[in-house]
């Protein structure tokens, strides 16, 4: 059997961060046998490593908050050559094509079909592991009234237009 590559997963050194990296070493050595080097780093070096392809480390974790609940959002921010959220120098002119058809059709439906031809395209090709995708999930009791979630909602539901929200007694 060939010997695997050295693989060193870098992140921002704090105690949770910390935490979450050893798990997953540990996790990568017991389901898959790998071995996983950590370099914690201090926080402000990690962000400057991160946001420059030169010196993108081998491997590492990046979220990324949506500013608006649009697949453009996601994928040509991050993913489109030369994009603003570019970190790792991928670069598919196929997937370029695509982005710019989508993000410039004003009809919804196709819009979405394109965008999700565009992420099919990126999950396919893109030399990255996508981890996780977070999702919030709510319980309200009934007699919470006028919850009006958006996909923007994060800290609570209703946490984007409040004011809608009332108590009965």
């Amino acid at each position: 059997m060939d010997k695997l590559p050295e693989i060193t997963a870098t992140f921002s050194d704090t105690p949770r961060n910390r935490t979450r990296n050893e798990w997953l070493a540990a996790k990568y050595k017991e389901v898959l046998g790998i071995d996983i080097k950590l370099n914690p780093v201090e926080s402000t070096t990690y962000t400057a490593l991160t946001k420059d392809i030169n010196t993108s480390p081998q491997m590492y974790i990046l979220g990324w908050c949506a500013d608006y609940p649009d697949p453009q959002n996601w994928l040509s921010v991050y993913w489109k050559t030369g994009g603003f959220g570019e970190r790792i120098g991928y670069s598919n002119p196929d997937l370029d094509a695509k982005l710019t058809e989508a993000d410039s059709t004003v009809d919804p439906t196709k819009r979405m079909a394109l965008y999700a031809e565009a992420q099919k395209m990126l999950t396919d090709t893109a030399p990255v592991a996508f981890f996780w995708n977070n999702v919030n999930s709510y319980m309200v009791k009934p007699y919470v009234k006028g919850v009006m979630t958006t996909p923007m909602d994060s800290g609570w539901p209703g946490d984007i237009d409040p004011l809608s929200i009332t108590i009965e007694k």
